[in-house]
């Protein structure tokens, strides 16, 4: 099948005046490891269209590159995927994996040509490997990806122990590269060096969505680091929800909103650049309904692109969508939500109901854009804002049974804003 990127349309946000109740509301994404690896579609996660299924073939440039760790079920103890990318001739698409050091365990995958022309000049191929439900939590692993002919080298990751199971863990977010990969290289590197768990971004990993070369610019300037700890993306408009965005990419659900369970943290991603407002507006609740409403005592953070609380004059908060979505994260208590689109560094007062409230009784809203995309400089003195730095930047997040710890650092390793959050 050859796949054809269309144009999308994005609708504007609008108000609206009520807040679903729970059975208003659609059924939630299928969110545990789904073993089928379809074509990625524009509408979101696979297609019902199969991708190729191994085979031993090899092209002119079958070994792997940009390998990458991905978590495919909201339960990433006991499932994994693999992704990668070679010439568009190679099939090879298997793990060898083992716990250590070993690699005695052999599972194949499939693959999927995309986003070239009608007569394929110009295709990529990325192949995925999923591990559903294979993996023991708390282990550490070792693998290597592609074929007997054509193997990458080998990698270590560690699963999680089972959600719920512990509560000390450490979040490293950043937001908006845009086509700077070489700031976007370094503050990789710096992020690493803190030992986080997983890396959180949101949005904007690339200036043009639909253009490959970008992609692979974004992955070559990490390094091997998303190979040995998972990147949990939230989708924004300069991806326009194009092929290559999903192609990157195995992930809970449709891949466009999904959570995660990670010890007493639950983490909602949420897409905001839609092509249906009832996306938004009822899709989007039943998710926090369900990932929220199942773990009401202990972390909960959401994380979307383009933000509800912001005082930078570029783009300013999203007040149409704060309609929408302020009413479920004060319903659920929601102790953070990350956004970016803003090229710059915010942090609110803690906000309930529209309102200043004490830190153990609102949600912080945090806007981290800073990392490469052309900073933004203006802000205006709002109610809500209490931090505006434009700044290149990420923030470290230290969580424990009590309070998280957030660190937001530039580039030359200063201290530009620091907080705690109860729970």
């Amino acid at each position: 099948m050859r796949l054809v990127l269309l144009p999308v349309p994005l609708i504007a946000l609008v108000g609206c005046d009520f807040y679903p109740e729970a059975d208003e509301l659609p059924s939630v994404p299928y969110l545990d490891c789904n073993p089928a690896i379809g074509v990625p579609a524009i509408s979101g996660g696979p297609s019902d269209v199969p991708a190729d299924a191994h085979a031993e073939s090899y092209g002119a440039s079958p070994f792997p590159v940009r390998v990458r760790y991905n978590w495919p079920s909201y339960d990433p103890s006991k499932s994994a995927a693999f992704l990668w990318s070679t010439d568009v001739d190679t099939l090879a698409s298997s793990i060898e994996y083992g716990v250590g050091d070993a690699l005695d365990r052999t599972f194949e995958g499939a693959s999927f040509r995309f986003g070239g022309g009608e007569d394929g000049e110009g295709d990529h191929r990325v192949h995925e490997v999923r591990l559903c439900g294979l993996l023991e939590p708390g282990t550490t692993y070792s693998y290597r990806v592609g074929g007997p002919e054509a193997w990458s080298q080998t990698y270590q990751f560690t699963t999680p122990q089972a959600p719920g199971t512990f509560d000390a863990f450490r979040v490293a977010i950043s937001g908006d590269a845009r086509g700077s990969y070489e700031s976007w290289g370094t503050i990789v590197a710096a992020m690493d060096a803190f030992d986080p768990d997983f890396f959180m971004f949101s949005g904007d990993m690339v200036d043009l969505g639909p253009d490959q070369g970008e992609w692979d610019a974004f992955f070559d300037a990490a390094g091997d680091v998303f190979a040995r700890r998972p990147l949990l993306p939230a989708h924004g408009n300069h991806e326009f929800l194009a092929v290559n965005y999903f192609a990157q990419f195995a992930l809970p659900g449709n891949e466009e909103w999904y959570n995660i369970r990670f010890g007493d943290l639950s983490m909602v991603s949420l897409n905001d650049t839609v092509r249906d407002f009832d996306h938004v507006e009822f899709d989007a609740v039943a998710l926090m309904n369900q990932a929220f409403g199942e773990n009401p005592s202990g972390w909960k953070v959401a994380m979307h692109h383009q933000p509800i609380y912001s005082t930078c004059t570029t783009h300013g908060s999203y007040e149409g969508l704060r309609e929408v979505w302020e009413p479920a994260f004060d319903a659920h208590e929601v102790h953070l939500v990350f956004a970016g689109h803003n090229h710059i560094y915010e942090r609110s007062v803690p906000i309930r109901a529209g309102e200043q409230v004490p830190v153990e009784d609102g949600t912080i809203y945090v806007v981290s854009g800073g990392a490469g995309a052309p900073l933004y400089e203006e802000s205006d003195a709002e109610w809500f804002g209490d931090v505006a730095n434009p700044v290149e930047h990420f923030v470290i997040a230290d969580f424990t049974a009590t309070e998280a710890t957030l660190t937001a650092y530039d580039l030359a390793g200063n201290v530009i804003d620091t907080f705690v959050v109860p729970r």
